[in-house]
């Protein structure tokens, strides 16, 4: 066993040395997978390991590209600070955490990435935020709801992203809502004050 061990952890150290930082995330988030579903080994030890990581693998890249390419690029944290910063001065990553309005998705293996479509200039495209409370995490995924913005809707007859770029914030608001209130959120359930203010912006726009 002893034997067996220590080959496995010179391999690994050689698959490890130079690997980018994303593919040792995912190949943790996998091992952690495997010791939750089979914490014995019982199961995955029947299988053929190069075979398994060859489909697993394709299976992120595949996913991970139709993402990107529907999508488009994505900063992490480090590009969003140089976006809201001013040149030379990025912000810090706790302003970034605590910027309101922010798109943030998280990948299968926990990066959190920002797509580089909410952004105008140096700020966060206006009325993405409203959108986004109309939208909570805890109802629809934070995923989808970029799908949304990026994709033609037919309600707003354009990709909500478009129309708020070019300063039409109303008709993608009103379209948030309608979702929301299908997805089974009423506005009820928003406190008061949140609720008085966003229907306000709703109407006024």
């Amino acid at each position: 066993m002893t034997m067996v061990a220590t080959r496995l952890e010179v391999e690994m150290g050689r698959a490890l040395a130079g690997a980018p930082a994303s593919h040792v995330e995912a190949a943790l988030a996998l091992l952690l997978e495997l010791r939750g579903h089979d914490p014995a080994g019982a199961l995955a030890g029947g299988a053929d390991a190069r075979e398994l990581a060859k489909a697993v693998s394709g299976r992120m890249l595949d996913d991970a590209t139709r993402w990107q390419e529907h999508l488009g690029p994505c900063f992490d944290v480090n590009g969003v600070r140089e976006v809201l910063g001013a040149p030379g001065q990025p912000v810090s990553k706790q302003a970034v955490s605590q910027r309101r309005g922010l798109l943030a998705l998280t990948t299968g293996s926990g990066r959190v990435v920002y797509p580089a479509f909410q952004f105008d200039g140096h700020g966060v495209v206006a009325g993405l935020a409203e959108v986004l409370e109309l939208l909570p995490a805890d109802l629809v995924s934070r995923w989808t709801v970029a799908s949304w913005l990026v994709s033609d809707d037919t309600e707003v007859g354009a990709a909500p992203i478009s129309l708020l770029l070019a300063g039409r914030e109303r008709p993608v608001l009103v379209a948030a809502s309608d979702w929301a209130e299908t997805l089974g959120l009423r506005l009820m359930t928003i406190a008061p004050t949140t609720r008085s203010s966003m229907t306000a912006r709703v109407v006024d726009r």
